[in-house]
């Protein structure tokens, strides 16, 4: 039986504007994109599966010449959200953001990497992107949508993750999703410039989610940060612990995101001590691979089994 779907997203294809250190997609890649007659059959397809949210993501979709009339199609099949996720350097144009917006995109999703552009731009290798997409950051807002930060953790930012939730809170920014890489592609052939620890890591998410907290903003999530290692933040492991109800399809591939996120997590011996065994994924394994199990800590007591118990 097919899983609800509440967010079908459609992975439009590897070609990107920036060629980040930290991305889990290898240059290789970078020539699969979907056709804009392959991208409109996933469309259909995600109002099939009854899905209320349709995502754009990549690589980077707003580059595709036919974004707009993918986004019009989109709209027109009545979903609740369309959404986007960006590097932003496209909506850097107030000409583009306001077409994109016309079009029926409503939501969006910018992959933001540092507070200032050394640590962006380097990451990005693109100079100039982070005023780029900063810029694309307030023409959105300016024009009344909401804008989600997602953060990817890595060594260049990880120490400043406070600031840089400050940062974007002056900037009108109430959600935020943290989200600890896959040490896979890009990232792996940049592994110096970028591979942190979940230990040297998760100190500084937690201050970020403290600042968050005092605002009382909307929401914050982490991706891939196990709940053994959030404790007293529990809840804010979602992704570890909560179904994602998350459909999505690429070039060459498709998955539930439930599904292929159980499949690339392991699990250490000692997890069958903490009581997040039976609902928590584990973790990755390329970051397995590099690091091992040795920073695994069971939380101890009674074995949560339902959401209900955290």
């Amino acid at each position: 039986m097919e899983k609800e779907v509440a967010l079908f997203e459609v992975l439009v294809g590897f070609a990107c504007n920036n060629n980040c250190r930290f991305c889990s997609i290898d240059f290789e890649k970078r020539r699969f994109n979907k056709s804009t007659a392959e991208i409109k059959q996933d469309i259909l397809r995600a109002k099939q599966s009854g899905a209320e949210i349709l995502g754009f993501t990549g690589g980077e979709p707003t580059i595709r010449k036919d974004i707009f009339e993918l986004v019009e199609f989109a709209k027109k099949q009545g979903f609740r959200t369309v959404r986007i996720q960006t590097n932003g350097r496209m909506f850097a144009s107030k000409e583009f953001t306001k077409r994109i917006i016309e079009a029926g995109a409503n939501y969006f999703k910018f992959t933001i990497n540092g507070h200032k552009a050394k640590i962006h731009d380097f990451l990005t290798q693109v100079p100039g992107s982070f005023e780029q997409t900063i810029t694309g950051l307030k023409n959105v807002k300016a024009l009344g949508r909401t804008v989600e930060v997602n953060i990817l953790i890595n060594k260049q930012n990880y120490k400043f993750l406070p600031q840089m939730v400050k940062f974007f809170i002056d900037l009108g920014i109430s959600q935020f999703t943290l989200i600890f890489p896959s040490y896979i592609g890009n990232a792996l052939v940049y592994k110096d410039d970028v591979v942190v620890t979940l230990s040297e890591a998760v100190p500084y998410v937690k201050e970020a989610i403290d600042i968050i907290e005092d605002y009382e903003l909307d929401k914050a999530v982490t991706v891939s940060i196990p709940p053994c290692f959030m404790q007293g933040y529990e809840k804010y492991a979602t992704t570890e612990l909560y179904p994602m109800r998350t459909k999505i399809v690429g070039p060459k591939f498709e998955a539930n995101l439930d599904d292929k996120m159980k499949e690339e997590k392991r699990k250490a011996p000692q997890c069958e001590k903490c009581k997040y065994g039976l609902l928590c994924r584990g973790v990755r394994y390329d970051y397995v691979d590099l690091f091992g199990f040795d920073e695994i800590k069971p939380v101890p007591g009674k074995k949560i089994r339902s959401l209900k118990d955290i």
